[in-house]
Protein backbone atom coordinates (compact mmCIF):
# COMPACT_ATOMS: atom_id res chain seq x y z
CA UNK A 1 0.00 0.00 0.00
CA UNK A 2 1.11 3.17 -0.91
CA UNK A 3 1.57 6.04 2.00
CA UNK A 4 2.46 8.98 0.21
CA UNK A 5 -0.61 11.41 -0.11
CA UNK A 6 1.02 14.26 -1.73
CA UNK A 7 -2.13 15.10 -4.80
CA UNK A 8 -1.23 13.11 -7.39
CA UNK A 9 -2.23 14.91 -11.42
CA UNK A 10 -2.82 12.56 -14.20
CA UNK A 11 -2.46 13.24 -18.20
CA UNK A 12 -4.46 11.90 -20.31
CA UNK A 13 -2.41 11.70 -23.20
CA UNK A 14 -3.60 11.42 -27.07
CA UNK A 15 -1.98 11.28 -30.16
CA UNK A 16 -4.04 11.65 -33.89
CA UNK A 17 -2.99 11.66 -37.51
CA UNK A 18 -6.05 12.02 -39.29
CA UNK A 19 -8.66 11.12 -37.14
CA UNK A 20 -10.98 13.56 -36.32
CA UNK A 21 -13.91 11.90 -37.11
CA UNK A 22 -13.01 9.66 -33.86
CA UNK A 23 -12.04 12.58 -31.68
CA UNK A 24 -14.71 14.52 -32.53
CA UNK A 25 -16.58 12.03 -30.62
CA UNK A 26 -14.66 11.68 -28.22
CA UNK A 27 -12.53 14.44 -26.62
CA UNK A 28 -15.38 16.63 -25.18
CA UNK A 29 -17.35 13.54 -23.91
CA UNK A 30 -13.73 12.47 -22.08
CA UNK A 31 -13.40 16.29 -20.43
CA UNK A 32 -17.13 15.98 -19.14
CA UNK A 33 -16.62 12.91 -17.80
CA UNK A 34 -13.70 13.45 -16.04
CA UNK A 35 -13.63 17.03 -15.25
CA UNK A 36 -11.53 17.61 -12.17
CA UNK A 37 -9.32 21.10 -13.23
CA UNK A 38 -6.84 20.32 -10.04
CA UNK A 39 -6.02 17.14 -10.99
CA UNK A 40 -6.43 15.85 -14.56
CA UNK A 41 -5.53 17.90 -18.03
CA UNK A 42 -5.63 16.43 -21.13
CA UNK A 43 -2.72 16.60 -23.62
CA UNK A 44 -3.46 16.05 -27.39
CA UNK A 45 -0.68 16.01 -30.42
CA UNK A 46 -1.59 16.66 -33.85
CA UNK A 47 0.38 14.59 -35.36
CA UNK A 48 0.92 16.51 -39.02
CA UNK A 49 -3.31 15.96 -38.96
CA UNK A 50 -4.33 16.53 -42.79
CA UNK A 51 -7.79 16.45 -41.97
CA UNK A 52 -8.99 19.36 -40.07
CA UNK A 53 -8.12 18.89 -36.77
CA UNK A 54 -5.95 21.98 -35.98
CA UNK A 55 -9.15 23.85 -37.39
CA UNK A 56 -11.82 21.65 -35.34
CA UNK A 57 -9.58 22.43 -32.49
CA UNK A 58 -9.36 26.20 -32.63
CA UNK A 59 -12.70 26.47 -33.61
CA UNK A 60 -14.63 23.85 -30.77
CA UNK A 61 -12.01 23.83 -28.03
CA UNK A 62 -10.40 27.03 -26.98
CA UNK A 63 -12.50 27.39 -23.85
CA UNK A 64 -10.63 24.12 -22.63
CA UNK A 65 -7.30 25.35 -23.83
CA UNK A 66 -8.14 28.55 -22.20
CA UNK A 67 -9.15 26.73 -19.06
CA UNK A 68 -6.01 24.83 -19.04
CA UNK A 69 -7.70 21.50 -19.45
CA UNK A 70 -6.66 20.73 -23.11
CA UNK A 71 -2.86 21.43 -23.94
CA UNK A 72 -2.52 21.26 -27.84
CA UNK A 73 0.60 20.53 -29.72
CA UNK A 74 1.27 20.19 -33.49
CA UNK A 75 4.13 18.80 -35.16
CA UNK A 76 4.85 19.17 -38.62
CA UNK A 77 7.23 16.84 -39.62
CA UNK A 78 5.69 13.41 -39.63
CA UNK A 79 4.71 11.56 -43.59
CA UNK A 80 3.31 8.55 -42.02
CA UNK A 81 1.75 7.53 -38.04
CA UNK A 82 4.19 5.84 -35.84
CA UNK A 83 2.83 4.91 -33.05
CA UNK A 84 5.62 4.69 -30.39
CA UNK A 85 7.36 7.90 -31.46
CA UNK A 86 4.07 9.91 -31.49
CA UNK A 87 3.21 8.23 -27.57
CA UNK A 88 7.16 9.12 -26.78
CA UNK A 89 6.44 12.48 -27.80
CA UNK A 90 3.18 13.10 -25.98
CA UNK A 91 4.02 11.14 -22.63
CA UNK A 92 7.13 13.53 -22.54
CA UNK A 93 5.25 16.70 -23.08
CA UNK A 94 2.66 15.59 -20.08
CA UNK A 95 3.92 17.20 -16.76
CA UNK A 96 1.88 15.34 -14.55
CA UNK A 97 2.84 12.14 -12.30
CA UNK A 98 0.60 9.78 -13.83
CA UNK A 99 1.04 9.56 -17.86
CA UNK A 100 -2.06 7.64 -19.40
CA UNK A 101 -2.32 6.70 -22.88
CA UNK A 102 -5.51 7.22 -24.32
CA UNK A 103 -6.61 6.26 -27.84
CA UNK A 104 -8.79 8.88 -30.45
CA UNK A 105 -11.44 6.41 -30.43
CA UNK A 106 -11.81 5.88 -26.75
CA UNK A 107 -14.34 6.77 -24.04
CA UNK A 108 -12.65 6.85 -20.69
CA UNK A 109 -16.23 6.47 -18.98
CA UNK A 110 -17.13 8.70 -16.00
CA UNK A 111 -14.93 8.86 -12.83
CA UNK A 112 -11.94 7.06 -14.77
CA UNK A 113 -9.49 9.77 -13.50
CA UNK A 114 -10.42 9.83 -10.07
CA UNK A 115 -10.44 5.93 -9.68
CA UNK A 116 -6.93 6.05 -11.25
CA UNK A 117 -5.74 8.75 -9.38
CA UNK A 118 -6.75 6.98 -6.26
CA UNK A 119 -5.23 3.53 -7.24
CA UNK A 120 -2.12 5.14 -7.49
CA UNK A 121 -2.34 6.75 -4.32
CA UNK A 122 -2.82 3.58 -2.72
CA UNK A 123 0.15 1.55 -4.13
CA UNK A 124 3.40 2.85 -5.52
CA UNK A 125 4.92 -0.04 -7.54
CA UNK A 126 2.29 -0.36 -10.36
CA UNK A 127 0.99 0.42 -13.38
CA UNK A 128 -2.63 -0.10 -14.77
CA UNK A 129 -4.10 -1.36 -18.54
CA UNK A 130 -7.64 -2.97 -19.21
CA UNK A 131 -8.41 -6.55 -18.47
CA UNK A 132 -7.24 -7.31 -22.47
CA UNK A 133 -10.75 -8.48 -23.28
CA UNK A 134 -11.12 -5.92 -26.08
CA UNK A 135 -8.61 -5.31 -28.09
CA UNK A 136 -10.12 -1.32 -28.70
CA UNK A 137 -9.06 -0.57 -25.53
CA UNK A 138 -5.92 -2.38 -24.81
CA UNK A 139 -2.94 0.63 -26.06
CA UNK A 140 -5.14 2.33 -22.60
CA UNK A 141 -1.50 2.21 -20.34
CA UNK A 142 -1.48 4.37 -17.45
CA UNK A 143 2.22 4.67 -15.27
CA UNK A 144 4.00 7.19 -13.37
CA UNK A 145 5.99 9.83 -15.31
CA UNK A 146 9.12 8.56 -13.61
CA UNK A 147 8.50 4.44 -14.51
CA UNK A 148 7.71 5.72 -17.93
CA UNK A 149 11.23 7.68 -18.48
CA UNK A 150 12.83 4.95 -16.47
CA UNK A 151 12.43 2.22 -19.46
CA UNK A 152 13.08 4.75 -21.76
CA UNK A 153 9.57 4.94 -23.31
CA UNK A 154 8.12 2.70 -25.95
CA UNK A 155 10.19 1.37 -28.23
CA UNK A 156 11.09 2.92 -31.65
CA UNK A 157 12.67 0.16 -33.57
CA UNK A 158 9.36 -0.99 -33.51
CA UNK A 159 7.34 -0.46 -36.14
CA UNK A 160 4.16 -0.28 -37.73
CA UNK A 161 0.79 -1.16 -35.95
CA UNK A 162 1.38 -4.32 -33.46
CA UNK A 163 2.98 -5.56 -30.21
CA UNK A 164 4.28 -2.20 -28.86
CA UNK A 165 1.62 -1.87 -26.01
CA UNK A 166 2.72 -5.64 -25.22
CA UNK A 167 6.58 -4.53 -25.16
CA UNK A 168 5.70 -1.94 -22.96
CA UNK A 169 4.03 -3.39 -20.54
CA UNK A 170 6.77 -6.13 -20.47
CA UNK A 171 9.41 -4.05 -19.84
CA UNK A 172 7.46 -2.03 -17.09
CA UNK A 173 7.33 -5.78 -15.32
CA UNK A 174 10.43 -6.39 -15.17
CA UNK A 175 11.08 -2.81 -14.11
CA UNK A 176 9.87 -4.05 -10.80
CA UNK A 177 6.03 -2.97 -11.56
CA UNK A 178 2.79 -5.19 -10.54
CA UNK A 179 0.14 -4.84 -13.69
CA UNK A 180 -3.20 -3.99 -12.63
CA UNK A 181 -6.45 -3.87 -14.75
CA UNK A 182 -9.79 -1.95 -14.54
CA UNK A 183 -12.73 -3.83 -14.71
CA UNK A 184 -15.72 -1.18 -14.62
CA UNK A 185 -18.05 -1.49 -17.77
CA UNK A 186 -18.14 1.86 -17.90
CA UNK A 187 -14.45 2.34 -18.66
CA UNK A 188 -14.85 0.01 -21.90
CA UNK A 189 -16.34 2.30 -24.22
CA UNK A 190 -15.05 2.93 -27.55
CA UNK A 191 -15.63 3.86 -31.31
CA UNK A 192 -16.28 0.97 -33.34
CA UNK A 193 -13.76 0.96 -36.55
CA UNK A 194 -12.71 -1.08 -38.98
CA UNK A 195 -8.99 -2.70 -39.66
CA UNK A 196 -8.79 -0.30 -42.36
CA UNK A 197 -9.13 3.04 -40.39
CA UNK A 198 -6.08 1.55 -37.99
CA UNK A 199 -3.96 1.02 -40.03
CA UNK A 200 -4.57 3.66 -42.87
CA UNK A 201 -1.81 6.26 -42.01
CA UNK A 202 1.35 3.38 -41.41
CA UNK A 203 3.74 3.22 -43.66
CA UNK A 204 2.88 -0.28 -44.93
CA UNK A 205 -0.16 0.41 -45.90
CA UNK A 206 0.33 3.92 -47.96
CA UNK A 207 3.08 3.03 -49.98
CA UNK A 208 1.91 -1.04 -51.00
CA UNK A 209 1.51 -1.01 -54.75
CA UNK A 210 0.23 -4.71 -54.64
CA UNK A 211 -0.29 -8.12 -52.22
CA UNK A 212 -0.40 -11.52 -52.63
CA UNK A 213 -1.17 -14.36 -50.44
CA UNK A 214 -0.07 -17.98 -50.79
CA UNK A 215 -1.42 -21.23 -48.23
CA UNK A 216 1.07 -23.27 -47.41
CA UNK A 217 -0.04 -25.74 -44.89
CA UNK A 218 -3.47 -24.78 -42.60
CA UNK A 219 -1.04 -23.37 -39.91
CA UNK A 220 1.69 -21.44 -41.84
CA UNK A 221 1.09 -18.74 -45.20
CA UNK A 222 2.95 -17.23 -47.41
CA UNK A 223 2.53 -12.71 -48.00
CA UNK A 224 4.08 -10.97 -50.92
CA UNK A 225 4.15 -7.06 -50.55
CA UNK A 226 5.14 -4.78 -53.29
CA UNK A 227 5.88 -1.25 -52.17
CA UNK A 228 5.93 1.53 -54.19
CA UNK A 229 9.41 2.45 -54.49
CA UNK A 230 9.88 -1.47 -56.40
CA UNK A 231 11.40 -3.20 -53.51
CA UNK A 232 9.64 -6.30 -52.72
CA UNK A 233 9.43 -8.67 -49.21
CA UNK A 234 7.92 -12.17 -48.98
CA UNK A 235 6.98 -13.01 -45.26
CA UNK A 236 5.99 -16.45 -44.24
CA UNK A 237 3.69 -15.98 -41.48
CA UNK A 238 2.93 -18.99 -38.39
CA UNK A 239 0.43 -19.63 -36.40
CA UNK A 240 2.40 -20.38 -33.10
CA UNK A 241 -0.67 -21.86 -31.27
CA UNK A 242 -0.71 -24.78 -33.57
CA UNK A 243 2.88 -25.13 -34.03
CA UNK A 244 3.12 -28.23 -31.24
CA UNK A 245 0.44 -30.39 -33.42
CA UNK A 246 2.52 -29.48 -36.60
CA UNK A 247 6.13 -32.08 -36.89
CA UNK A 248 6.87 -30.23 -39.89
CA UNK A 249 8.82 -27.06 -38.05
CA UNK A 250 10.80 -26.99 -35.63
CA UNK A 251 11.50 -24.48 -32.84
CA UNK A 252 14.57 -22.87 -34.48
CA UNK A 253 12.46 -21.87 -37.35
CA UNK A 254 10.50 -19.41 -35.97
CA UNK A 255 10.99 -16.15 -33.49
CA UNK A 256 9.74 -17.84 -30.65
CA UNK A 257 9.07 -17.01 -26.59
CA UNK A 258 6.41 -17.99 -23.64
CA UNK A 259 3.66 -16.94 -25.90
CA UNK A 260 1.95 -19.86 -27.12
CA UNK A 261 -0.80 -17.93 -28.99
CA UNK A 262 0.67 -15.51 -31.30
CA UNK A 263 1.06 -15.51 -35.24
CA UNK A 264 5.05 -15.17 -35.67
CA UNK A 265 7.00 -14.79 -39.33
CA UNK A 266 10.06 -17.10 -39.94
CA UNK A 267 13.32 -16.05 -39.09
CA UNK A 268 13.93 -15.21 -43.04
CA UNK A 269 12.21 -12.70 -44.93
CA UNK A 270 13.22 -12.62 -48.49
CA UNK A 271 13.52 -9.00 -49.79
CA UNK A 272 14.30 -8.06 -53.04
CA UNK A 273 12.94 -6.25 -56.30
CA UNK A 274 10.39 -5.57 -58.70
CA UNK A 275 9.61 -3.49 -61.89
CA UNK A 276 6.74 -3.40 -64.52
CA UNK A 277 6.21 -2.38 -68.16
CA UNK A 278 2.67 -1.85 -69.88
CA UNK A 279 1.83 -5.35 -69.47
CA UNK A 280 4.09 -7.00 -67.18
CA UNK A 281 5.53 -7.48 -63.59
CA UNK A 282 9.40 -8.30 -63.12
CA UNK A 283 10.50 -9.63 -59.60
CA UNK A 284 13.77 -10.12 -58.84
CA UNK A 285 15.07 -11.89 -55.53
CA UNK A 286 18.72 -12.71 -55.14
CA UNK A 287 19.39 -14.66 -58.54
CA UNK A 288 15.80 -15.61 -58.90
CA UNK A 289 13.82 -13.62 -61.50
CA UNK A 290 10.13 -13.94 -62.40
CA UNK A 291 7.34 -12.79 -64.48
CA UNK A 292 3.90 -12.32 -64.66
CA UNK A 293 1.25 -10.64 -66.60
CA UNK A 294 -0.25 -7.91 -65.04
CA UNK A 295 -4.07 -9.09 -66.00
CA UNK A 296 -3.62 -12.28 -63.71
CA UNK A 297 -4.83 -12.49 -60.56
CA UNK A 298 -1.97 -15.34 -59.63
CA UNK A 299 1.19 -15.88 -59.62
CA UNK A 300 3.53 -18.80 -59.47
CA UNK A 301 6.84 -18.13 -57.17
CA UNK A 302 8.79 -21.43 -56.37
CA UNK A 303 5.90 -23.96 -56.88
CA UNK A 304 3.98 -21.80 -54.49
CA UNK A 305 0.83 -19.82 -56.35
CA UNK A 306 0.04 -16.72 -54.87
CA UNK A 307 -3.23 -15.09 -55.28
CA UNK A 308 -3.48 -10.91 -55.35
CA UNK A 309 -5.91 -9.22 -52.57
CA UNK A 310 -8.20 -6.84 -53.61
CA UNK A 311 -10.15 -6.74 -50.87
CA UNK A 312 -9.52 -3.88 -48.61
CA UNK A 313 -10.54 -5.30 -45.29
CA UNK A 314 -8.67 -8.59 -46.01
CA UNK A 315 -5.21 -6.22 -46.80
CA UNK A 316 -5.63 -4.45 -43.58
CA UNK A 317 -6.02 -7.55 -41.18
CA UNK A 318 -2.91 -8.87 -43.09
CA UNK A 319 -1.04 -5.83 -42.54
CA UNK A 320 -1.96 -5.73 -38.81
CA UNK A 321 -0.71 -9.57 -38.51
CA UNK A 322 2.50 -9.28 -41.00
CA UNK A 323 3.42 -5.46 -39.08
CA UNK A 324 2.35 -6.81 -35.28
CA UNK A 325 4.11 -10.18 -36.08
CA UNK A 326 7.41 -7.81 -37.71
CA UNK A 327 7.20 -6.35 -34.00
CA UNK A 328 7.19 -9.19 -31.98
CA UNK A 329 10.35 -10.61 -34.05
CA UNK A 330 12.31 -7.37 -33.61
CA UNK A 331 11.50 -7.09 -29.98
CA UNK A 332 13.08 -11.30 -29.19
CA UNK A 333 15.67 -10.08 -31.08
CA UNK A 334 16.35 -7.04 -28.36
CA UNK A 335 15.81 -9.18 -25.33
CA UNK A 336 17.79 -11.99 -26.99
CA UNK A 337 20.77 -9.73 -27.75
CA UNK A 338 20.09 -7.92 -24.64
CA UNK A 339 19.94 -4.05 -25.94
CA UNK A 340 19.07 -1.10 -24.63
CA UNK A 341 15.84 0.08 -25.71
CA UNK A 342 15.60 3.62 -27.74
CA UNK A 343 19.79 4.17 -26.87
CA UNK A 344 19.79 7.37 -29.20
CA UNK A 345 17.17 8.83 -27.08
CA UNK A 346 13.00 8.90 -27.96
CA UNK A 347 10.06 11.00 -28.39
CA UNK A 348 12.80 13.40 -30.71
CA UNK A 349 11.01 16.48 -33.09
CA UNK A 350 10.02 19.99 -33.25
CA UNK A 351 6.30 20.92 -32.12
CA UNK A 352 4.14 23.92 -31.32
CA UNK A 353 1.78 24.44 -28.75
CA UNK A 354 -1.83 25.71 -28.47
CA UNK A 355 -1.21 27.14 -32.24
CA UNK A 356 1.84 29.67 -31.34
CA UNK A 357 3.43 28.92 -34.57
CA UNK A 358 5.80 31.72 -34.00
CA UNK A 359 8.01 29.53 -31.19
CA UNK A 360 9.31 26.16 -31.61
CA UNK A 361 9.76 23.35 -29.03
CA UNK A 362 12.78 21.19 -29.48
CA UNK A 363 12.45 17.72 -27.73
CA UNK A 364 15.70 16.28 -28.09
Amino acid sequence: MKTNQVPLKIAFCITCMNRLHHLQQTLEKNIQDNYLPDKVKFILLDYNSQDGLEQWVYHNMMQHIESGMLVYYKTLEPQYYFRSHSRNMVFRLANAEILCNLDADNFLGEGFASFMVEEFLKNERIFYTNNYSLNDTFGRVCVRSEDFMSIRGYNEALKGYGYEDNDFQNRLILHGLKPMSFYNPEFYHFVLHSDVDRISEEYMAKNIAGMYITYINPYTSGILLLYNDYTMEQYTIIDNSQINVCNEFQKDDIVSSNEGKRIVIQEDILKGTWSEDENRIYIQENINKYEFSKELTSIELKGLMFYKVEDIELKAKLFVLVSAANNYKEACKQIRDKLVVNPDGFGKGIIYKNFDFSEKIRLS
